[in-house]
């Protein structure tokens, strides 16, 4: 029995599995759109050679740590697991970040102004990792 003075305890277990399963797998679908994005690719065709070597690789290590942050989460969440809710929510919110500064023209910068696609890409990624932060606060009975 929950003690009188805690009105909303932490979860033990994610409390909306339909929620916590949708979450898992639209990050999912996050990481592989943002996967397309990938530098000289057919979407992101900027010029990063400004940036430097040790920059340009290390947020390059940024997104991919990122990106495996946000695929274990997913995974352990469609197995129930609560601190990979926490997980997801910290992956989204890089997400929402990398986004920000990069339609923000903050970092990376380049000479060459956003593609098209490519801010579209963003938009509907930024939209999509606010989705996953709603449900996987709905799913930890945060909202």
């Amino acid at each position: 029995m929950a003690h009188p003075s805690r009105s909303n305890p932490e979860p033990t277990s994610l409390s909306t599995p339909r929620h916590t399963a949708t979450a898992a797998r639209l990050l999912l679908v996050l990481v592989a759109s943002f996967v397309t994005l990938v530098p000289g690719g057919p979407i992101e065709t900027r010029d990063f050679s400004g940036l430097g070597g040790t920059v340009f690789w290390g947020f390059n290590a940024f997104l991919i740590a990122l990106a495996l942050l946000a695929v274990g989460s997913a995974v352990a969440m469609l197995r129930g697991s609560v601190a990979a809710g926490w997980g997801a929510i910290v992956a989204a919110w890089g997400y929402v970040f990398v986004v920000l500064l990069d339609l923000g023209h903050v970092f990376p910068t380049s000479p060459d102004p956003i593609p098209l696609m490519l801010g579209l890409v963003e938009i509907l990624d930024f939209v999509l990792a606010l989705y996953v932060l709603a449900l996987v606060h709905r799913s930890l009975g945060h909202i």
